[in-house]
């Protein structure tokens, strides 16, 4: 598995059949044990800039793999899901299902963007609410 094809940032994951989504983190430890090792997260609550809870690996040699004390079926899905786009692109089974978008920073705050419809505005919903004055 080419773990070149995604890069460190966060993302949103879309269910387009649904419309439910969840927020992922992907970044590179600098530091301690760990340092190198590529972790995925996921938003746990509402500060989409630091409620993330890491649950799973991106590995260059073996692909990617959840930790053993968060392995669930959910889990395991979103792995799954995540690995299918990144090593087969339009090949993968949930191509056109669900969508992968990185996130943006919002044009009148600059706050980290992770809904849908967000991302696809430019703007988060409290800045609507305010307006588009700067």
């Amino acid at each position: 598995m080419d773990n070149k094809k995604i890069y460190n940032g966060t993302y949103t994951l879309i269910n387009t059949e649904t419309g439910t989504y969840i927020t992922l983190k992907i970044h590179t430890v600098q530091e301690g044990n760990l340092k190198g090792k590529r972790i995925v997260s996921k938003l746990v609550g509402r500060d989409n800039e630091n409620s993330y809870e890491g649950f799973g690996f991106i590995h260059k040699e073996t692909g990617i793999d959840v930790w053993r004390n968060k392995r669930n079926p959910k889990n395991w899905q979103i792995l799954k899901i995540l690995r299918s786009l990144i090593i087969n692109g339009e090949r993968s089974r949930w191509y056109g299902k669900v969508e992968l978008k990185l996130s943006k920073r919002c044009l009148r705050c600059n706050r980290k963007l992770t809904t849908p419809q967000s991302i696809e505005d430019g703007i988060g919903p409290e800045c609507i609410k305010k307006g588009m004055a700067f």
